[in-house]
């Protein structure tokens, strides 16, 4: 029984429809969802990423990336007491220790993230890989 969804997010476009799924998903079952992003262990890689630029300091491009972070979940518009958490390091080493420990029962993610290769990203062709627990991909 699938208690537990996990779904990443990396706050693309196919990830946003990976949480619309997730959401409608847990709640036709009656389980609970979890959302987790995973940035880059340096914060201005992971800003780089997120397309922010012109810092002032290393206090900057955190406090700013924090900003932008929180910033891409509230426009996720998420229901109260949704559970949701962002972790640094490795994307799919981050993801696949989010599933084991949330005791995820089942991970929804989007088929390709911000780097937006096609059919299907390599980090989602990685959590399928490594994975212990079946892996919907939304498209």
């Amino acid at each position: 029984m699938i208690q537990r969804i996990l779904v990443p997010v990396d706050f693309s476009l196919e990830s946003r429809r990976a949480v619309s799924f997730g959401l409608e998903l847990a709640k036709q079952l009656g389980a609970d969802v979890r959302f987790v992003n995973v940035l880059d262990v340096g914060d201005l890689r992971a800003a780089i990423k997120a397309g922010l630029s012109d810092f002032k300091d290393d206090a900057d491009v955190h406090r700013r990336l924090e900003e932008w972070n929180e910033q891409e979940y509230r426009s996720l518009n998420l229901p109260d007491g949704v559970s949701r958490m962002t972790l640094r390091g490795m994307v799919t080493d981050s993801i696949v220790a989010a599933i084991a420990s949330f005791d995820a029962h089942l991970v929804v993610m989007g088929s390709a993230g911000m780097g937006r290769r096609i059919p299907m990203g390599s980090k989602t062709e990685d959590v399928i890989r490594r994975s212990r627990v079946p892996v919907v991909v939304v498209r």
